[in-house]
Parts: structure tokens; sequence; C-alpha cells
């Protein structure tokens, strides 16, 4: 393979000699190489500044190293300071050529902007979530496939994004899937694609759960080893949330809490109408809506989390009643502790009296 330098000089002087104004930057990208083979160091991709400098792209091989040349917007590059593309692509570059000291300096703003988001708890937060949605709506197509090949492809693009999710909840990134500790604790700059360095934290049974998708060829055994990381990579993430540690009562909004219940106390009415009449499907239908909110409202207002869901048992919803008004009680104790009035009358007369 010629060496690296030919290849940059070679990229560069086309750039000055034929797209000086329409190129901004040429980037080499480390962390791609592996086997000595260079791949990304004498160049990876450039930025144009114009429509005209992405005709300087190209793709080749040489010694059998593939050598792709191709362009990213700024606007591309954005997504990378999100997490939505390679952080690697900013983390991993270095300026090769550009037209000016203004474009140098965009260019390592965003790099900047980048690391600072792998910095923000609520940031990372959030962009695990967001692998983790990745992850289940390909899981929602596999518990459908029966092939051996077909399984294992998913799982492993699953595996991918729930050690995204991962990765960014110890504040670093992976471009792989994380098989074991060799892999998340690898500070090896060349092959940066392949490792994850200083990811300490990993849910229960993290690394176990991918020796065996590595191992594991039979279809219904793979779709268990998935469900198992699955949740609880789901737990790991939702048990570090920012708000939790944020969010106590003391401080909730308890005008926001009252006017909660004012929207929800229509639903509480009608499970103990249903419950009386023994309309069991009416019933599971409002308290599964009801248990949603309670859930939110220990999010939102760190109010503990209640159950009511265990109460429910079409052929007694005499106990499902009960929980659901000892649930409106414990509600209402909170609010008149905290001095919150609820806005209720006993009817309209009353109601129109307040107003007058």
């Amino acid at each position: 393979m010629k060496k690296t330098n030919e290849l940059t000089n070679w990229v560069i002087s086309r750039i000055e000699n034929e797209y000086k104004d329409d190129i901004a930057l040429l980037i080499a990208l480390h962390g791609h190489t592996t086997n000595d083979d260079q791949h990304g160091v004498c160049f990876d991709y450039f930025v144009p500044a114009t429509e005209r400098g992405n005709e300087l792209s190209e793709t080749f091989i040489i010694d059998g190293v593939g050598h792709d040349l191709y362009p990213r917007s700024w606007e591309r590059l954005e997504e990378s300071v999100n997490l939505n593309d390679m952080p690697i692509i900013l983390d991993g570059a270095e300026i090769l050529y550009a037209r000016s000291k203004e474009d140098e300096e965009r260019f390592l703003s965003l790099k900047k902007r980048m690391l600072d988001n792998l910095k923000d708890e609520e940031f990372v937060y959030g962009k695990a979530l967001e692998y983790m949605d990745e992850a289940l709506e390909i899981y929602r197509t596999l518990i459908f496939e029966d092939c051996s090949y077909r399984v294992m492809a998913e799982a492993g693009y699953i595996h991918l994004f729930l050690s995204k999710a991962v990765a960014v909840m110890n504040h670093t990134y992976a471009e792989e899937p994380i098989m074991n500790k060799k892999q998340a604790l690898n500070s090896d700059a060349d092959s940066r694609i392949y490792h994850c360095p200083n990811m300490k934290q990993v849910p229960e049974g993290f690394f176990e759960n991918a020796e065996k998708l590595m191992r594991e060829k039979n279809p219904e055994e793979i779709k268990k080893v998935i469900l198992e990381l699955l949740k609880t990579t789901r737990k790991f993430i939702l048990d570090r949330n920012p708000g939790n540690q944020a969010k106590e009562l003391s401080n909730a909004d308890f005008g926001a809490l009252a006017s909660w219940y004012r929207e929800l106390s229509l639903t509480w009415r009608r499970i103990r109408y249903f419950a009386d009449n023994n309309m069991a499907e009416e019933a599971y239908c409002d308290a599964g809506y009801l248990q949603q909110e309670l859930f939110y409202i220990a999010q939102e207002f760190g109010v503990e989390e209640m159950n009511l869901l265990d109460s429910y048992d079409p052929d007694d919803l005499g106990r499902l009643k009960a929980c659901a008004d000892e649930l409106e009680r414990k509600l209402l104790s909170i609010l008149r502790d905290h001095q919150t009035p609820v806005n209720s009358y006993e009817s309209v007369d009353a109601f129109l009296k307040a107003r007058s």
C-alpha cells in the first residue's frame, strides 16, 4: 500500500488545485484501524462548502484496503454532536486541511459540543432511552423470526443499541456491540470502533448474556437471552433517571398535582361505578389508564409509586374499588398536608354559590 502521507498529499493537492473554494475541511479518522490497515488515517471524509465540492467524492481499493473519500455536510456533523450519527466521526477526527480558520474553529466547536453532551446527565439519559426504543423496535420483528441466521442478525443489532445505551449512561459511546469487559475497558485509540473505554457500570448479567449470544444457535434460546438483556438494560437506565434524584415531594408543584387530580377524578368515579355494576371489561380499561397516570405522577411530582392493578380481579371488582378509594384518599391527604385546594364542590348549586 502507498504511504499514508502520499495519499493525503494527493487529496490536498486536488483540493487546492480544483476545489479551493468548494471544500471546507479534509478529515482523517483515528479509531477505525485494525491490523495496521491505516483505514481512515490518510483521509476519511471531507466537508463540502458548496454543491460542487461533492464532486471530490471517490472510492477505490489499494492493496486490499478500501478508501472512501466521501462528503459529510455540516448538517450531518450536527447529527454526530447529538449522537444520532457516529460520535467517533468527531471524537476521532484529525483536521488534515482547512479552507479557513473559521472552518477549523467551527469544526472544533462541534467536537466540543458532542463531548459536552456526553457529560450531561439529562442528555445521556434521554439518549439512552432513544437507543432502548430502537432495540425494542427491532425486538418486535425478532419475536416472529424462526430462521437462526435471521434471529442471530437481529439479536446482534439489538445488542448494538443496548451497548450504545449502556455506554452513554457511562458518559462514553459505543460504535459496535460490546460483548465483554475487555472491550468495555479498552482505551486502544487505533481500534476505538470496537472498544468502549470506561464502560465501568453495566446491567446485571450484561457480559454473561452477551457471551451467550456469541455461542448460542437455537433461535428460541437466543430470544430468551435478548429478552433478559432488554429487561436488565431497561432497569439499569430507569434506575439512573436523573429526575429520580432531582424531584422530591417537598419540592413538588402541588398546584399542578391538584390540577392533575381534578382531570383524573372522573376516572376514579367511573371505576367505582364499573365495580358496583360488575362491569369487568370497562373497569379493566379505566384501571389500566389510571395506573399509567399514577406512574406519571410518581415520576413527575415525586409521589410514592402507587399500585392499583394488582387489586384487579374480574370476579371480585370490590378489591379494585377499595384499592382505588385508598389511593385517592392518600393523594387527597398529600394535597391537604400542603394546603392545596382541589376545587371540589358537592353540587352545581354549591359551585354557583361560590362563584356569585
